[in-house]
């Protein structure tokens, strides 16, 4: 799982400005949701509402290798071989929410249409106004055709999301392997002066140990991963402040992250990766 930005959480930011700000907080680059898409950037997708501005970036798509995605109330299905050789070279995405029924619904009209490597899906997950509680029915709906998931209300937000399952959403795509973008985005309008601050932060989070700071060393590559989850959690909670907890994943432990932040006080702990992969992870996260 790629962690990236929506531009639309920054309008106030040129495409070069939110790479920067990107790179400082560790995203993997923007997606470009509206007007000329700059090749000079890390860009990771391409939001359109409409299928007709869809179709007019599907060249440059090509030549970023990157996915466009449109709500998929505005692709008739009926066209969908069509245009699986219009965006030969990239992917159109059909955007849904959280509704298993929606997510199957399209997957076997691509399905219908002969599963071209051009089409897919995305999600958009909006945990405000959505029952998370039905995301394991949507991934195991769409998983094989998933290329996109966009998180309205993460980054700045994620606070507010406490206990409307994005943590666990985060482990269902980790171990399911899900390896696609997961866009960040803002909820609302509103929402963006809280955007911008984050944006702008430099704060540092340090790692400050105490002298008799305890390391304890957590491998769950041979636990069964309905049991991961569980085993992580228990080895952090049992660290005492200042303790730090160094883990061993077969896959991107970003989960991890994102489950302490909608599970634990702001500011109670300090997360880091240490090794990439692709075989074995490695993190370090470290109790306040």
């Amino acid at each position: 799982m790629r962690l990236s930005i929506s531009a639309a959480a920054a309008p106030h930011l040129g495409a070069e400005a939110l790479d920067a700000a990107c790179r400082a907080r560790g995203l993997d680059g923007q997606e470009v949701v509206a007007g000329e898409v700059a090749t000079r950037v890390r860009v990771v997708a391409i939001r359109r509402e409409s299928l007709e501005a869809a179709r007019a970036v599907a060249p440059i798509a090509a030549g970023l290798e990157v996915p466009v995605s449109v709500p998929a109330a505005v692709v008739p299905l009926e066209a969908l071989p069509a245009l699986a050789e219009v965006f030969a070279g990239a992917r159109l995405l059909l955007a849904h929410g959280t509704d298993p029924d929606e997510a199957r619904a399209l997957a076997r009209a691509i399905r219908d249409a002969g599963a071209p490597p051009s089409l897919g899906l995305a999600w958009d997950v909006r945990p405000s106004t959505e029952d998370l509680g039905r995301a394991s029915a949507v991934l195991a709906a769409s998983l094989d055709l998933l290329g996109l998931v966009r998180l309205h209300g993460g980054g700045p937000e994620q606070r507010d999301q406490d206990g409307r399952g994005v943590g666990p959403l985060f482990v269902d795509l980790a171990l399911s392997r899900y390896v696609g973008p997961i866009v960040l985005c803002p909820s609302a309008p509103e929402a963006l002066p809280r955007w911008a601050a984050w944006l702008a932060s430099q704060r540092s989070a340090g790692c400050g140990h105490r002298v008799d700071a305890r390391t304890l060393v957590v491998d769950v590559r041979g636990v069964e991963p309905r049991d991961r989850l569980e085993t992580i959690l228990g080895a952090y909670r049992s660290l005492a402040p200042g303790d730090t907890l160094r883990l061993t994943v077969d896959h991107d432990p970003s989960c991890m992250d994102f489950t302490l932040r909608a599970t634990e006080p702001e500011g109670s702990f300090t997360f880091r990766t240490l090794e990439h992969g692709p075989e074995v992870w490695r993190a370090e996260v470290t109790r306040r």
